[in-house]
């Protein structure tokens, strides 16, 4: 008797692990479906304003010709080293981040405004209009404005694509799988 108390224990146990993996499994499915997709085409260019930014903010960031070194501009060179990354995490080659530590997972989970192409394509026009209007001057200012309309533009066209492609063109735009919200 003792036994078979034991064995429906156990078999209870292990129906209960196997129910919240299952009910994990789900959950995991639900976030990577309210996880926007961008084009190929648009995640490269967002994926290569994100590696320019984190250039030329590096290249303001330590300027040996500048001599007058302005805390802000540094500042706002360092803050953009960091949205540079974290533009180049969101729309890098999954299996890269992957193998770096889940990396855009783990962005994703922590800032979860970057998965809804809404947040994302907000957080790239807040980052363009700041790198515009925070310009440091100098040499580097041509490039901070290329860089600033670049990103304002994405931003643009990522917001149009999420809502106004859905409106506009709604048997085109379900027939493409675009992983929009679910």
């Amino acid at each position: 008797m003792l036994f078979s108390r034991r064995q429906m224990a156990t078999a209870a146990a292990q129906q209960g692990a196997r129910a919240a993996a299952d009910r994990a499994r789900t959950g995991f499915f639900e976030v990577q479906a309210y996880i926007s997709e961008n084009p190929t085409s648009l995640k490269i260019l967002c994926f290569c304003s994100g590696l320019a930014l984190i250039a030329f903010s590096l290249l303001g960031l330590f300027n040996p010709c500048d001599i007058n070194i302005i805390p802000k501009d540094q500042l706002c060179n360092l803050y953009n080293v960091v949205f540079g990354v974290i533009i180049c995490v969101c729309d890098g080659k999954e299996s890269w981040l992957r193998a770096c530590g889940d990396l855009q997972g783990t962005l994703f989970r922590k800032a979860y405004f970057l998965a809804s192409q809404t947040g994302r394509s907000l957080f790239y026009l807040y980052v363009g209009t700041m790198t515009l209007l925070l310009l440091p001057g100098g040499i580097l200012d041509f490039f901070n404005r290329i860089i600033g309309i670049a990103l304002c533009a994405l931003a643009m066209l990522m917001l149009a694509r999420d809502w106004c492609a859905p409106l506009c063109c709604k048997d085109s735009y379900n027939q493409m799988g675009s992983g929009s919200q679910v």
